[in-house]
């Protein structure tokens, strides 16, 4: 099968043709599309001498079962699934998921999604998912969504409006696009000190802040603008919760491996809310295997906003 990955240590990836996975006691999955998501490139800079190779990129899928397990009674070949599969990676033409295995599960898509929708949801839709729960969001409450524009902000503002929550979104020159998500206030970074800006138009605070883009020192900043008793969480584990503990306010870390919506019953969900029309899925690009090492750049250096996907 053809698969972007890294052969062995050192190398770049590149597309390699590669066994299939061996699928005994595995569903064995032909990939239609795979997501695109940042942890991709991230865990590629991470990789070590003992690492597994091949590695193949990706997580994020949309496919067809091709077998299943002896003894499998709830999906049966030719269904269409979408999940993840973080030990075999997605972009490849197939992909194999073994049943209970830590932080790989997949579910059904709903009929009047498309594959290519489907492959856009798991990682980004289940971390805003995820993070909205944490922020226990009630209708009416003040939320700022810092990086709205980007795969997993997006999928926040759409569920937060959702949700009843009024939504202030930070952005780099995209206000339209924000807007168009459901933000009813656009901070443009590139026009100022959007902290300061906050702060003069919510001076008794807002509740909530999702951070996607501060890193430790920034995101100090946020507390400036939550009430005492508001809440904070950050995609990229950097929020100190002792630190926001002690100026009265909770402080949670999230991640793809850590997160409280990743499961069976949270792709369901977001299945749902995109069927019903609660969420768009923002496929901005669609490549096939060969544009996967330029969208991944694009990706790196910020210059992607909504979502990829790789047509295999």
């Amino acid at each position: 099968m053809r698969a972007f990955a890294v052969k062995s240590f050192g190398e770049a990836p590149a597309i390699h043709d590669l066994p299939i996975p061996a699928a005994e006691g595995s569903f064995l999955i032909r990939v239609k599309y795979a997501g695109v998501n940042p942890i991709d490139y991230k865990l590629v800079d991470q990789l070590k001498a003992a690492s597994a190779y091949p590695f193949v990129l990706g997580a994020d899928f949309a496919g067809v079962i091709e077998r299943a397990p002896a003894g499998e009674r709830d999906l049966h070949v030719g269904d269409r699934i979408f999940g993840t599969a973080r030990t075999h990676g997605a972009y490849a033409e197939y992909t194999a998921i073994t049943p209970g295995e830590t932080n790989e599960f997949f579910a059904r898509i709903p009929d009047g999604v498309t594959d290519e929708q489907a492959a856009a949801l798991p990682i980004a839709a289940l971390t805003a998912l995820g993070s909205l729960d944490l922020l226990t969001l009630a209708a009416n409450q003040r939320l700022v969504v810092m990086g709205a524009t980007g795969g997993v902000g997006g999928y926040a503002v759409q569920m937060a409006r959702a949700r009843g929550a009024h939504v202030i979104a930070t952005i780099r020159g995209d206000a339209d696009e924000a807007r168009a998500l459901g933000a009813e206030e656009v901070y443009d970074t590139k026009t100022g000190d959007v902290i300061g800006a906050l702060q003069a138009a919510h001076p008794e605070g807002v509740d909530a802040v999702l951070d996607l883009v501060n890193d430790a020192d920034a995101i100090r900043r946020d507390a400036e603008i939550l009430k005492s008793g508001g809440s904070i969480v950050s995609t990229i584990h950097v929020a100190e919760e002792a630190w926001f503990a002690h100026r009265h306010i909770k402080a949670h870390n999230i991640s793809p491996a850590v997160n409280p919506a990743s499961s069976v019953q949270g792709l369901k969900e977001v299945a749902r809310m995109l069927a019903e029309g609660a969420i768009t899925a923002r496929v901005r690009s669609t490549v096939d295997l060969d544009g996967a090492g330029q969208i991944l750049e694009e990706l790196r250096s910020g210059g992607l906003r909504g979502k990829a996907v790789i047509r295999l």
